[in-house]
């Protein structure tokens, strides 16, 4: 209770709870896993890494371990502060040992998946979180934490596989769609990732973020007028959001709009001090104003001088 009520600032109280608990009944075990795991968001949550954080995290959990050697919870918490001491092997057989005793423990098995992932073995990686549906064969949830942690981690043709696997149980799932479409343009899958943001933006209209998304989708699948809406719709919410003022005023230059694309690059540079952006604007503006020039018929005055 003290933990819900008063966050982080009551980790400390919350320790002393545990810990006289602890005092009173040393078998309770519970109570040795909550302590730790006040130690564990101490250690997380404080920019001071203390690793007498972990080292008493650790203390407790093995103490609970020697209590309850099924206690899958207490083995998964040593885990985590095994790796956040840099005990790595010894991490993976804790990690190993929680899911021996509860295989369907969701915590556990993406931890190691992280874990796979963290030393770049990709291809254990993929087998293993396959191998997982087995237990999970019909449960969305699984799969989109699955999803996460391949994207999360760059390896977008694996949360493409879960995402997809999400969205054949649920079909009403837009996040999940606009996670879709992000892992699709990593993968340089234009029309994939369109096709993802509008089922998404079908679903949820005001998701906004995916606006500017599927803008720079369209754009890279060359339908430059379509994604001129997209921005436009996007910066009805964000006026003055920089990258989609730059994006917009480059797709109005290359359709031939060439006074919308000069308010643009205004707009630009009012919205920004950044140097780059408005030395950008700038030279466009330029060049736009000497395009102008060229285009311009010449007046008699301008002829004369040119006879001379």
């Amino acid at each position: 209770k003290q933990l819900r009520a008063d966050g982080f600032k009551g980790v400390d109280s919350a320790l002393k709870s545990f810990e006289l608990i602890i005092a009173r009944d040393q078998g309770f075990v519970p109570a040795y896993i909550s302590a730790a795991d006040a130690y564990l968001l101490k250690y997380e949550f404080s920019k001071k890494k203390n690793k007498t954080w972990l080292n008493r995290a650790y203390s407790l959990l093995s103490a609970a371990i020697e209590r309850d050697g099924d206690s899958h919870v207490a083995f998964f918490k040593r885990a985590i502060t095994r790796f956040n001491l840099g005990q790595m092997d010894r991490g993976v057989r804790d990690v190993k040992k929680a899911m021996e005793i509860r295989p369907d423990y969701l915590d556990a098995r993406i931890l190691y998946l992280q874990h796979l992932l963290s030393i770049k073995d990709k291809a254990k990686a993929r087998k293993f979180a396959r191998s997982s549906l087995k237990i999970f064969p019909d449960n969305p949830a699984p799969m989109k934490f699955f999803g996460d942690v391949f994207f999360r981690e760059g390896v977008y043709e694996d949360a493409v596989f879960f995402y997809k696997k999400v969205l054949e149980r649920v079909r009403k799932a837009p996040n999940t769609y606009m996670l879709l479409g992000e892992s699709y343009s990593h993968l340089k899958k234009s029309k994939e990732a369109i096709a993802a943001y509008k089922k998404g933006l079908g679903l949820k209209p005001d998701m906004i973020e995916a606006r500017f998304s599927l803008g720079r989708s369209l754009t890279d699948a060359g339908q430059l007028k379509e994604a001129i809406g997209q921005y436009k719709m996007y910066l009805v919410k964000n006026p003055k959001h920089v990258s989609t003022l730059n994006n917009l005023a480059i797709l109005y230059e290359k359709t031939g709009q060439n006074q919308k694309a000069k308010l643009a690059w205004l707009k630009l540079k009012e919205a920004t001090h950044d140097r780059l952006y408005v030395e950008r604007a700038e030279r466009h503006l330029y060049g736009l104003l000497h395009s102008a020039k060229k285009k311009r018929p010449a007046t008699d005055d301008e002829k004369s001088k040119k006879k001379e």
